[in-house]
């Protein structure tokens, strides 16, 4: 069979490229190296741009149902000083979010094949043939999408790659304790900026708990992140406590990230695209990349679907200034507001500010909505409108 999509990687990115694409009535083979259900070394944290994504998928009220909502972030400085972040989150599990939306895909008619991608090529008539590392088998599709996340192998074998350094690290384990938080928490300790540790209920006395830090022209900011960690939860109040009244779970898991919408090229040969944490698709900053990653895909599924049913692949070329004029804007002001928060005096200060100022406030709430741009905090206006506001 020639699939019309062949999806590489059952991540957020190509399950929602999957279930968008076959809701539409186009044959699509998702591939995952995996069985599911599977994990994966995350946060499990869903921002509004997340949601906003579910909801469009028609997928919000299942996924809500399975996760753990709040309606705000309490960070503490490198000082400690306590501000909070109103907005509306949940958690879930990488567990059972990813598996949720794969067998959404599989149920909109999207056919779902567990293997190992070893290689991609182009065959002569144009189609794009994939082959597997346990078997001899190949499959064929007119056009191709990679989401593998932060595994960059195919797309440097494909000449895809600019960057292969790795933007971050982080790395987590869960808790069981019978302490009580009600909110994310996120600390910008000296030890990890430019970074943070979290510690994020997600239901039935269970935390995500852990830390990441950026890399800078490749290299670690700070020193080991597994030191960190462990500094964090004895030495921090919260996290010392919520360990002292419970115990770890699963073993200290890390994985790296790829920040930025850098790194990669998200077109190729005519008709493969790249998307999701494989094109850098994490924010910077708060390391976030869910909600981001399920935007490419959406953004991949609508220039496909346009492709496909009026026979012409050129519309495909489109992809990377798409991608440019709808998600880069959001991108520079994370950046800029990493740069600040990287230094710990700045990082206290907008924390003082914070605590006060009402314009702050409704600021950092609109960060995470994307209504407000974060360089209208991260500035010098934006710091000086907070003494009065």
């Amino acid at each position: 069979m020639l699939w019309e999509v062949m999806i590489v990687g059952a991540g957020p990115a190509g399950s929602m490229v999957a279930l968008h694409l076959a809701s539409q009535g186009h044959r699509v083979l998702l591939i995952d190296k995996q069985r599911f259900p599977r994990d994966k070394i995350c946060g499990d944290g869903l921002i509004p741009d997340a949601i906003r994504c579910l909801q469009r998928a028609g997928l919000y009220e299942k996924v809500s149902k399975v996760g753990w909502k709040t309606k705000k972030i309490t960070a503490f400085s490198p000082s400690r000083i306590r501000f909070e972040v109103p907005g509306d989150f949940l958690t879930v599990k990488r567990l059972i979010f990813d598996e949720i939306l794969a067998r959404e895909a599989v149920s909109r008619g999207v056919t779902f094949c567990q293997g190992t991608v070893q290689t991609i090529s182009r065959d002569s008539d144009g189609t794009v043939r994939a082959s597997f590392s346990e078997s001899p088998r190949q499959v064929r599709a007119r056009i191709g999408i990679i989401a593998t996340g932060a595994d960059i192998s195919l797309l440097k074998n494909l000449g895809m790659v600019s960057q292969p350094r790795a933007s971050a690290v982080a790395l987590r384990c869960y808790v069981r304790s019978s302490f009580n938080l009600d909110q994310l928490v996120i600390s910008f300790d000296c030890s990890i900026i430019p970074g943070y540790a979290w510690i994020f209920p997600v239901g039935g006395e269970e935390y995500n708990v852990g830390c990441g830090m950026a890399y800078r022209d490749g290299v670690k900011t700070r020193g080991n992140l597994k030191e960190i960690f462990h500094n964090f939860v004895t030495e921090f109040p919260l996290a010392r406590e919520l360990m002292k009244q419970g115990k770890i779970l699963t073993p200290l898991q890390g994985a790296l990230l790829r920040c930025g919408l850098k790194g990669s090229h998200p077109f190729k040969d005519g008709n493969l695209l790249a998307i999701g944490e494989t094109i850098g698709a994490t924010f910077p900053f708060t390391g976030e990349g869910i909600g981001k990653a399920m935007e490419t895909g959406e953004l991949a599924a609508s220039i496909v679907h346009q492709s496909l049913v009026k026979g012409n692949f050129e519309y495909l070329r489109e992809f990377p200034r798409l991608l440019e004029e709808e998600l880069r804007p959001r991108y520079w002001g994370y950046q800029v507001a990493e740069n600040w928060l990287s230094k710990a005096w700045l990082n206290d200060l907008i924390a003082r500010r914070a605590r006060k100022s009402r314009f702050l406030q409704n600021a950092f709430a609109g960060i995470i909505t994307e209504t407000v741009d974060p360089q209208t905090i991260f500035s010098v206006r934006g710091i000086l409108k907070s003494l009065w506001m």
